[in-house]
């Protein structure tokens, strides 16, 4: 460690939100990697955990991370119109100011970067420009054409401003990265979240996993009742005894509501809840299962709501690597990450799904193949290659002069639209027949 190295500091922003999710582990991975190297501090509204349980729920080592705590940060970075411009500013050059590298890990509309570089690593990007986000003023109706006209100019110059204060954008998909080009007008790199777990070794029992914190709110749900009546099918359509347990985080009361729903729904059904349980428990749980099971996304329009969709789906890969065979609906991010009828079985519905998954479990020599093509598919997305291709992208970027406007492509916002983008490649290529040409932070 070069003492050039710890003088130069990097803040992590875990934009994310307040539950110990697939976000909070990839802005921890990074302080925890980046610590090595480098003063890191990793900010997020810390009211809830401490960095020891952070630590703990993802076996990261976070002794040499600071802890920086912002609170209220959900609504801290929106719109004008919503929130005043001069407020954001103050409260973005507060959070960024002092760092030679601002990261801002999350899916939310992010902070200006008033740091010497900026990074943004986006799970899926929640919010955009257009008169989408100014209609949801309440004032916005009674305001006059031109006067209407004047604030999307403003607002186009302020994205602008904004996006031009990072250096480099990444994504965790290809499908997240098309809809940052949609929304945000940016290019993004594909880097794949890291996935790492250590597996303990037992004997395969008939059993089911599914993954997925019990939210309250129907739309964000994964789909745990479609779930229960799908296994009460499977178990009418096959001759042996099988489990299904159902793992995730459960919060808030409507949370414990939603959670008593489906104990209610499951009954007498062989269904196991597994709730705010510790990861050893979750990785003993995946290393002792045959199936996984995942629906997010099953419900919902993703054309019109690809926020509900699946974005990667770290909890498919980390099934693959204990061995599970994943049969998901294919959602968002999972078609990246699973070959169909390879390394698992990407489902058009419920129907599918429960028709997969009785030709995998009565066909032992099928599900063993399978499982090991999971297992192999699934190292495509180890926590090296992410750690390799983060760290070079960090000490380019730093090695940089301070970032600059550079010469840019022209920024059209598009209209919402109920038409899903196709996939965008890791290299950036155009799709459809937008005109978002705005390479932000390429090196162009």
């Amino acid at each position: 460690m070069s003492t050039a190295g710890k003088n130069t500091r990097i803040g992590v922003f875990d934009h994310t939100g307040a539950s110990l999710g697939g976000g909070t582990l990839v802005a921890a991975h990074l302080a925890s990697l980046l610590s090595k190297d480098y003063t890191v501090d990793l900010i997020r509204d810390w009211s809830g955990f401490s960095r020891d349980q952070v630590s703990n729920a993802f076996s990261l080592n976070l002794d040499e991370v600071n802890v920086r705590n912002c609170e209220a940060i959900w609504d801290s970075f929106d719109v004008p119109g919503r929130f005043s411009l001069a407020r954001q500013l103050r409260r973005s050059r507060a959070l960024t100011a002092e760092y030679d590298l601002f990261i801002c890990a999350g899916h939310w509309v992010p902070p200006f970067c008033k740091a010497r570089h900026g990074l943004i690593y986006c799970h899926f990007p929640i919010g955009f420009p257009g008169t989408r986000e100014l209609e949801s003023d309440g004032r916005w109706a009674n305001r006059t054409r031109f006067d209407r006209w004047m604030r999307i100019q403003g607002y186009q110059l302020e994205w602008r401003a904004r996006m031009n204060g990072y250096d480099r954008f990444l994504s965790n998909s290809s499908f997240t990265a098309s809809w940052m080009k949609r929304r945000w007008g940016v290019r993004a790199e594909v880097l794949y979240p890291p996935v790492e777990l250590d597996v303990p070794q037992v004997e395969k029992q008939n059993r089911i996993i599914s993954i997925g914190r019990f939210f309250g709110k129907e739309p964000r749900s994964k789909g745990h009742r479609a779930q229960i009546e799908a296994f009460r099918e499977f178990l009418a359509r096959v001759p042996e005894s099988w489990e299904l347990w159902m793992i995730g985080s459960s919060l808030s009361d409507e949370d414990r509501a939603y959670l008593l729903s489906l104990e209610g729904a499951a009954g007498s059904l062989p269904v196991r809840f597994l709730v705010n349980v510790d990861r050893r428990a979750i990785l003993e749980a995946l290393a002792g299962a045959k199936l996984f099971w995942h629906t997010a996304g099953l419900s919902e329009n993703k054309d019109e709501d690809p926020a509900f969709a699946e974005h990667f789906g770290m909890a498919t890969v980390e099934a693959m690597r204990a061995g599970c065979v994943p049969v998901v609906v294919n959602s968002g991010g999972q078609s990246e990450i699973i070959e169909n009828a390879v390394s698992g079985f990407l489902c058009r519905d419920i129907a599918e799904l429960i028709g997969n998954t009785v030709t995998v479990t009565e066909n032992s020599p099928l599900c063993s193949s399978m499982a090991a093509e999971a297992r192999r598919r699934s190292m495509d997305f180890s926590g090296q290659v992410f750690d390799r291709k983060i760290l070079e992208i960090v000490s380019r970027t730093l090695s940089q002069g301070p970032k600059r406007w550079h010469r840019r492509g022209t920024l059209s916002f598009v209209p919402p639209t109920s038409k899903a983008p196709p996939h965008a490649s890791s290299s950036g290529e155009s799709w459809g027949r937008d005109k978002v040409r705005l390479g932000v932070g390429q090196g162009d």
